[in-house]
C-alpha cells in the first residue's frame, strides 16, 4: 500500500520546515533499517 509513502512525504515536508539544509539533514535522521529518529540538542547538551 502507500502508507510507507506517505511517510516519506511527511518527514521531507517536516525537513523543509525544520533543517537549514534539508539534504544533509540534523534533526530529522534516517536510521536504516528501524525508521526515523529526532535529535533534540537542546535536551542532549543537558
Amino acid at each position: 500500500r502507500d502508507e510507507p509513502h506517505y511517510v516519506r512525504l511527511y518527514i521531507n515536508y517536516l525537513r523543509q520546515k525544520l533543517e537549514k539544509d534539508p539534504a544533509n539533514p540534523v534533526y530529522i535522521l534516517t536510521e536504516r533499517g528501524v525508521g526515523y529518529r529526532f535529535v533534540d540538542f537542546k535536551r542532549s547538551k543537558e
